[in-house]
């Protein structure tokens, strides 16, 4: 244990950790302390040290897809930003879960490698994305994953098969397993092809809402749509507080200088407005981080 001490000792930390400036929606409250591992080792290490002393913690990248409470929240973030890196193995890409979006796609351009220009623009890393099996409408990053590379107190490599890729869902999701790699196919293309195939999915992210939000709340039931549902019962401009359903996407929320307990009331009076006119019960695809009174239920 003194060991393992030793070794968080080295790894960047931020006491007294303020969830809104590390969140797209840019809410949260503060935590214990954050750690910022920088490669593989020191990640393993954090979790081991934050597993054996018992202290709860939350597994944090870019902070998109979260909903963080407002309250104090008494544990560790081990936060994934800096883990970052690119590197091609053979016929596949080793990709560090904190990488980014924007980096893969430059790497990409820079090195002739199609296939991930669908995910232009989403404001997510590629640990964050694969749990989440995020991606567009048409396209997962499922369709990318070889492997997945998780801790968990032991090192494991799930198979594209063992995730159990589904509706913004995997096996990492249900598990607390920290993400370090994904390992993931590619093809190769000129890098002009590849950067025009960008810029088109740049262009049509364009239309997406402005303003802080974690985007989509709602997962899509299967054959209808979220948006389409809350907007034909006529929720766009619903507000609670600083909290607004979008008027132009209306399974965005914006934060329009909201707090985080504005959000999660609106969601609930949103979900619970279609449960009782529809018989739908819409599932979020938000995740929530911390405690929230929930005096709303479906």
């Amino acid at each position: 244990m003194r060991r393992l001490e030793n070794a968080v000792k080295s790894v960047k930390s931020e006491p007294n950790f303020d969830f809104s400036k590390h969140t797209t929606y840019g809410l949260g409250g503060r935590a214990k302390t954050a750690y910022f591992p920088q490669n593989e080792d020191e990640a393993v290490a954090v979790y081991k040290y934050l597993k054996i002393s018992g202290e709860k913690f939350v597994i944090l990248g870019k902070g998109s897809n979260l909903l963080v409470s407002d309250k104090y929240y008494d544990g560790s973030v081990i936060c994934t930003k800096y883990l970052q890196g690119i590197e091609i193995e053979g016929n596949c890409l080793k990709i560090l879960s904190g990488t980014t979006v924007q980096q893969l796609l430059s790497f990409c351009v820079k090195n002739g490698i199609t296939g991930f220009e669908y995910l232009a623009a989403i404001p997510a890393s590629i640990g964050g994305l694969t749990v989440m099996n995020g991606g567009t409408s048409d396209r997962r990053i499922a369709s990318n994953i070889l492997t997945v590379k998780v801790f968990d107190g032991k090192m494991r490599e799930f198979s594209n098969k063992n995730c159990n890729f589904g509706n913004k869902h995997s096996t990492m999701s249900d598990i607390n397993a920290l993400v370090l790699a994904v390992y993931a196919g590619f093809e190769r293309e000129k890098p002009e092809i590849v950067e025009t195939n960008i810029n088109y999915y740049l262009n049509k992210r364009k239309l997406q809402p402005k303003g802080k939000s974690c985007g989509c709340v709602f997962k899509n039931p299967e054959g209808f749509s979220a948006g389409k549902i809350i907007d034909d019962l006529g929720l766009k401009g619903m507000r609670i507080g600083g909290a607004e359903v979008s008027r132009e996407h209306a399974n965005f929320i914006i934060n329009n200088g909201g707090s985080s307990a504005d959000v999660y009331a609106l969601i609930k009076a949103v979900k619970k407005t279609v449960y009782e006119t529809t018989g739908i019960n819409l599932e979020e695809e938000v995740i929530y981080i911390g405690e929230f009174n929930d005096e709303l239920n479906c």
